[in-house]
């Protein structure tokens, strides 16, 4: 009987390496792979399309992660904002936009633990 490893929420993540002090646009993004292996791939992008491509999912997850606007299993992001702004916890207007915006994609509508069984 071969046993499964146990899943971590990181998982999903790529695993991204800072590059040494004289290349500061170079990164070797390691990206997790089926069976535990990973695979290293070198992309060159600069850190203001980088910054660009994340900072929205970022801020959701950050947004998350803060337990001040009440807990988030079970809802959606939009859910929580909402339930915050009538509870007058003041939750950030830039999610709210950021959830409009992307309010037909999933990954931006569904929070962290939304794969994880209650």
């Amino acid at each position: 009987m071969i046993m499964a490893r146990k899943r971590k929420l990181t998982d999903c993540l790529p695993i991204v390496k800072q590059a040494k002090q004289g290349d500061p646009l170079r990164k070797v993004v390691e990206q997790p792979q089926p069976g535990g292996s990973k695979a290293k791939s070198k992309t060159l992008k600069s850190e203001k399309q980088d910054a660009e491509d994340t900072a929205p999912l970022e801020k959701l997850v950050k947004f998350d992660l803060d337990w001040q606007f009440g807990p988030c299993t079970g809802i959606t992001r939009m859910e929580r904002w909402q339930r915050a702004q009538d509870l007058g916890l003041r939750p950030p207007q830039d999610i709210k936009q950021i959830l409009l915006t992307h309010s037909a994609d999933p990954q931006y509508q569904h929070n962290l633990w939304s794969t994880y069984a209650i």
